[in-house]
Formats: C-alpha cells, structure tokens, sequence
C-alpha cells in the first residue's frame, strides 16, 4: 500500500511538474498561423502583440495579451476589438480526441466597438463565414453544463447606430459566470451609459428551457427582482413575475432637451417589430413608480404578447386617485392603441409636479380612446384617431400661467383676476376629436365667476402646430369691452396668442331649464364618468358645457326623462342666463 502512496505522490509531481514546465514554452511561433486561420475565417485582422503562453493551472490555460481584431471595411473606427489578455482553460483529454472542451473563459481590459452602417449591416457580420454550430446533447438541446465560466473585469461595450451615429456605451468592473449547482450564478456590476447598473441571479436549465431564480437588477439606485422563464421549445416564450418597492425612470425618461421649437415627437424608429419574435406573459408590481416629482403608488402591470399584439392594461394610484392606462399594440400592422381615464384627480398637483405651473387649484376627469400605425412617435401622432375628453372643476387659477403666452389671452380668459392675480374658476371643458392627426377642438370653453369663454379650432399633431381661437362673453357689463377674440397658434413648443379682431365674437347662447344639454355633459365628453366621485357629475360645469354645445353647434332636443335628468344642470343655467342677459 505504501508503494502505492508513493507511486501516485511521484506521478502527481511529474504531472504538476509537465504542466509548470508548459508555462516556459512560448506559444509565439504559432501567433502567425493563428492569424491567418482568422483572416481565412472571417476576412479581418487577428494580431498577438504580447506574449502567447500556457499558464500554470491542473487545467492548461492558453493565455494571449495585447490583442487585437480589426473593424469591418466601412466602419468608423479602425479596430472592433482589443483586450490586455485573454486566457482560455481548455480540458485535457477532449484535446487527446481532438476536440475542443473550453472550461472558463477570463478577459481584462477588453474594449469592444460594434456598430451598424446605414443599411442596418453589423460589423459582426463576416461575410459568408459559416455560423459555429453548439454542441448539443441528445433531444436538442444544449445543458449548461457545457457552458464554459466567464470572468470579465475592466470591459467596455460601444455601440454606433448606423442612420442617427448615436453611440451608446457600457462600463462594467466584473461580468462573472460561476458554476452553482446544476448551473450558474451570474454577476454584472458597471454603468450604461452613466447610469449604475448592476444584476444577479442563479440560472439553471439548457438552453431550450432556461430560468432566473432570485433574480435583481439594479439601476441607477433603484432595484427589480423575481424569477424568469424563458421556453426556446417553439417559439421563443417569456414568462414571470417582477416586483419592487420603489422604482425611479427619471434618468432614463429624461431627454437631453430640445429648447423651445423642437420636436415633441421622435421619429426614431420604435421596436413594435420585435413584439413578433417572441410571446410573452409577465407581471409588473411596483409599489412605487416615480419620474421626477410625480410618484404612482400601488402599480400593477400584466403584460401579454401573444402572435405579435400586446396588451397592457395598467392601474395605479396618483395620491390616492385610481388612474387606468390600457396599451395596445400590433406589431405586425405597427400599430398603436391608447385608452386611458380618471376621475376627480387632482390636476393643480399633477401640474405642479411636473414643473409645468402652481397656478391652478382644481381636480379635474380625463378620458382618451386614441389610436395610430406607424414606424415612429411621430407617424404614430401624425395617424392619430380617436377622442380626448377633460373636465377641470371649481377652483382658482392664476392669470400668470397665461401670461407666459400672451396677456391678451390673461384678459380673456380671467381678465383682471378676482383677488390680485386670481380668478375663480368655476369649470372648464375640452373635447377633441382626432382623425389623421389632427384633432378638431368640438367642445372648449372655460367659465370664471366673471365670463364664459368658448373656443374653437385645431391642433395638428403631424405639423407639431396649434391654431385655437378663444370667443369671451362677459358676464358683467362693465367688461364688455374685452370681448374681442384671441387666437393661440404656432408650433406645439412654443405658441404665441394675440388679440384677433377679425374674428366674429357671437353671444353665448346659454341655454335655461336645461333644454341645451340633453344627456348632461355626457352629451358632449362621452368618455367621462358619471360616477358620483367625478367632477363631471358635480353640476358646476353647466354653463360652460352649455356654451361650448352652442358654440360647436351640436344641438340636441330635451324630453321626458332625459329633461329630468339635466334639470340639476338646468338651474345652474338659468341663473348663468339671468346674470349674462338679464332675463
């Protein structure tokens, strides 16, 4: 037995001993076949600069530093690839067989550059070079088993979109795959272009069918996790559930600025075709989501895509107000469909969270149906069908906030403020109808304790342009002089007003008893609630419901029970009436 023990103790020194001797022989005299079998394979240019040895390990390590793979003929930057050193662990007796078993993979310094031309080719593509086929086990499919462990540190990624020359870039200090179990756990730490971003997770399965266990990810400070699933039987599936306490997109929704007069609509391409490559079925829960100051609680987001359309309706709370958001989308027609609402929702706060203005206290009820088909933001806008439907009630409004566009539009819409710089606002009401784009304004009035003010005109989505002419009609006599027409135009960035004294001004023919609005304001803002928590439903929006129905010319017919149900409405009119004529 004791022979025994000292024959292996001998054999492992000279096995150790062959392996150490391995890392003195210089692999260098072969750097130039190498070279050349990846001329042959790919058409660039493969060069090993530094040394190219074997390291010392009970695996041997093929260890090349200072290398360098050249860039695709069109691109911009001479070199795709260069790294400090690269080290492949290979097993010992697949070579014996001539096959090649990579255990681990370690890259450091590694700077990678990829990029498109303007016809979408990628400097990854090489030619007609056939694609390395994977090892698979028998049934298809290949176990994690044969994938071999990465360590990354020190990487950088760029990419270069071919049409915009957009350059996108990620910074990572480690990328680790290490053996656990059956599979694997996987790290990344680095930034994406600026932003922390950092990822966790086991991984087991094959590649047919893999899943991510106790995953999280981590960015810019605010983290997600769950478990994934993804089926590559068929057609490829994903499936799961993500949750978070708390989830900031600011640094990603924020846009570097336009100034004033620039786009509102990207005509960048979207990814709808990518809802046809694969289906989906995943559950969002974020008990908080925030974009700067405005904050939704309680979110919950099914997302399905099933044959290329995806449906996702999502709900959430605005301080304590239920918000409804439904998207659709057709990937293969490129289409685009919007319903959202809620109701009694406090608008001056919202307003004032997304730094538009502080000037407006009210709550208000908001309703869209819209849809669109296009490639872009801006083919979807410039497409757009549908209704969007807005109620605002009684509150205060500071003349200020239209000041920034004109003070002829301050003095007919809450000419001189009824305390300093402040008018009561006793309702305002907007509906448009869009068709190709372009939205027709078919009810717009707003009404203060002092006038009605009703409105008419356009707002083309496609051209970005406004063109709305406001027609006041005080209530008191005494500030008649300030019923001449204001016109808002220009491009949706940046409107001037002024005042229009071509335009006709035509007395608002507020209607009394309740005979102008058949339905209530429902008659006019189909999409608004009738609940009893909805501004809609208070009954202060009569009068201006009445002058926009006289102004946009619908006309409707009061009988029996509907006359009933607007009687409220009615009072609320007649005394409007009483104060504007006289009666």
């Amino acid at each position: 037995m004791r022979k025994f023990l000292r024959f292996v103790v001998v054999l492992v020194l000279l096995f150790a001993g062959a392996l150490y001797a391995l890392t003195f022989v210089d692999l260098g005299r072969f750097a130039p076949q190498i070279e050349a079998a990846a001329k042959e394979a790919t058409g660039r240019t493969l060069e090993i600069e530094g040394p190219l040895h074997i390291g010392f390990s009970l695996v041997p390590t093929v260890v090349a530093e200072d290398v360098s793979f050249s860039n695709a003929d069109w691109g911009t930057k001479p070199q795709m690839l260069t790294a400090e050193k690269l080290a492949l662990q290979v097993a010992l007796l697949p070579l014996l067989s001539s096959s090649l078993d990579v255990r681990s993979v370690t890259i450091e310094g590694a700077d990678i550059f990829l990029e498109a031309d303007r016809k979408g080719r990628g400097n990854w593509e090489f030619g007609d070079a056939p694609a390395p086929q994977p090892q698979e086990e028998e049934g298809g499919s290949m176990s994690l088993a044969n994938v071999p462990e990465v360590n990354i540190s020190n990487f950088h990624l760029a990419y270069r979109d071919g049409e915009t020359g957009q350059v996108s870039e990620a910074s990572f200090k480690e990328v680790t795959l290490a053996s656990k179990g059956g599979g694997f756990h996987a790290v990344i730490d680095g930034e994406v272009n600026g932003s922390p971003v950092s990822f966790a997770s086991d991984i087991e399965g094959n590649t047919e069918k893999a899943a991510l266990k106790g995953a999280t990810l981590t960015v810019a400070g605010t983290s997600v996790g769950g478990d994934l699933a993804l089926d590559m039987t068929g057609k490829p599936r994903l499936t799961g559930a993500l949750s978070s306490e708390a989830f900031d997109v600011t640094p990603f929704l924020k846009g570097e600025g336009g100034g004033s007069g620039g786009p509102v609509f990207s005509k960048e391409p979207l990814p709808l075709d990518a809802l046809t490559v694969a289906d989906a079925d995943l559950t969002f829960a974020l008990g908080e989501l925030r974009y700067g100051n405005v904050v939704l609680t309680d979110l919950k987001l099914p997302v399905k895509i099933d044959g290329g359309k995806l449906t996702a309706p999502l709900t959430a709370q605005y301080r304590g107000t239920p918000v409804k958001l439904s998207l659709n989308a057709n990937g293969a027609k490129g289409s685009v469909g919007i319903d959202a609402n809620a109701a009694n929702f406090d608008l001056g706060k919202l307003l004032a969270d997304l730094d538009v203005t502080t000037m407006l206290n009210a709550r208000a009820d908001f309703g869209a149906k819209l849809n669109g088909q296009g490639k872009s933001l801006h083919a979807i806008a410039a497409s757009l069908g549908g209704q969007t439907n807005l109620v605002i009630g009684r509150g205060t409004i500071n003349s200020r906030a239209f000041a920034i566009v004109s003070d002829d539009l301050v003095n007919v819409l809450i000419p001189n403020g009824e305390s300093g710089d402040t008018a009561q606002l006793v309702c305002a009401i907007s509906r448009f109808d869009f068709s190709g784009g372009v939205g027709k304004a078919s009810a717009l009035a707003l009404e203060t304790s002092s006038l009605v003010t009703t409105g008419s005109g356009t707002v083309d989505l496609g051209k970005e342009r406004i063109d709305l002419l406001f027609k006041p009609k005080p209530k008191q006599a005494s500030l008649v002089s300030l019923a001449f027409p204001v016109r808002l135009s220009g491009p949706l960035t940046s409107p001037t007003a002024g005042l229009d004294r071509t335009g006709v001004v035509t007395g608002v023919a507020t209607a009394v008893g309740g005979a102008a609005l058949t339905g209530g304001v429902g008659a006019l803002l189909p999409l608004m609630s009738t609940g009893s928590d909805s501004v809609a439903s208070g009954g202060d929006c009569g009068g201006a419901a009445a002058a926009a129905k006289e102004s946009s010319g619908i006309v409707g017919t009061v009988g029996g029970a509907a006359e009933g149900a607007a009687k409220s409405v009615g009072d609320t009119l007649e005394s409007i009436g009483k104060g504007i004529f006289g009666n």
